[in-house]
């Protein structure tokens, strides 16, 4: 299905990562961008003419409604996320508290205030996820807990709202910063052989939102994938 150029999406988490990605794979779309430092602004706006670029910070969710005021999209992927890693014997209320506010408050937030525009388009809600629902990893308990929550939020939205369809995109290893991050934190390096590009993750998200209206894709678990040979 050939997309509609005039299709608005606000995509968050756009500064780098997946977020990046995905807005770099619908620039034929009319884009709204959040990010959460300032000095991203300029740079999108250089980097992608024509993005409308928004300073938002999802951990603040009573700041949102705010921030977003005006803003109505036919679809929006929310990317943006933090890790949090730690042990659970090291897992105190105020690091849980972060990462929840970040990956799980912020993100259902945020889809509250843009619902009512999303009604009237019969639009989309994207979900980036994390494969580590699927199973247990050591140092992840907030992560996957808060990624979790979101997931079932998804199962959840897209019952109640029949007019706006809702997907969750669980991708397996993808070649971020946060992966880099995670490694190094471990004393570990980081081969990004073995994940997929951000890019991919992206293409794989936009034929989320590019597939034909009687089409709704609940879930999609994405992992990365080496030919026999390298």
């Amino acid at each position: 299905m050939t997309p509609d150029p005039a299709r608005r999406v606000l995509v968050t988490g756009a500064a780098r990562g997946i977020g990046r990605a995905v807005a770099d794979a619908l620039t034929d779309h009319e884009l709204v961008l959040t990010v959460r430092r300032a000095e991203d602004v300029a740079r999108l706006g250089t980097e992608l003419p024509g993005a409308r670029v928004l300073l938002l910070d999802l951990a603040d969710a009573s700041a949102i409604a705010e921030r977003v005021a005006g803003v109505e999209v036919d679809a929006v992927v929310h990317c943006a996320g933090v890790e949090g890693v730690a042990p659970a014997a090291e897992l105190d209320p105020a690091r849980l508290a972060a990462v929840l506010a970040a990956n799980l408050a912020g993100p259902v937030e945020l889809t509250r205030v843009l619902l009512p525009g999303l009604r009237r388009s019969g639009g989309h809600v994207v979900f980036v996820s994390s494969t580590a629902v699927l199973g247990a990893f050591p140092g992840w308990a907030a992560y996957a807990a808060s990624k979790a929550a979101l997931r079932a939020y998804a199962d959840t939205l897209r019952v109640e709202e029949p007019d706006v369809r809702v997907t969750s995109v669980l991708p397996g290893r993808t070649d971020t910063g946060m992966q880099h991050r995670i490694h190094e934190q471990a004393g570990r390096d980081f081969d990004p052989a073995t994940a997929m590009a951000a890019a991919s993750v992206a293409a794989a998200i936009r034929s989320v939102l590019t597939a034909p209206g009687d089409v709704e894709i609940p879930e999609l678990v994405l992992t990365p994938f080496t030919h026999p040979g390298g």
